[in-house]
């Protein structure tokens, strides 16, 4: 048996956003009206080994 959330495709909008130390906050409503609260960091990094420097002997 499928409920209605497992049935519903979420289709969020920011209602808000705030920077804060770590990076950056979202707040996100669904159509359906459920929320969620998303965070971005500050400077994402993709590939955190390539972006480490050497070190110097």
């Amino acid at each position: 048996m499928t409920t209605t959330e497992e049935a519903h495709r979420h289709s969020w909008r920011v209602a808000s956003a705030h920077p804060v130390s770590e990076g950056l906050l979202t707040y996100q409503q669904c159509g359906c009206g459920q929320w969620r609260v998303t965070s971005t960091p500050l400077h994402p990094i993709a590939h955190p080994d390539l972006a480490r420097s050497p070190s110097r002997c």
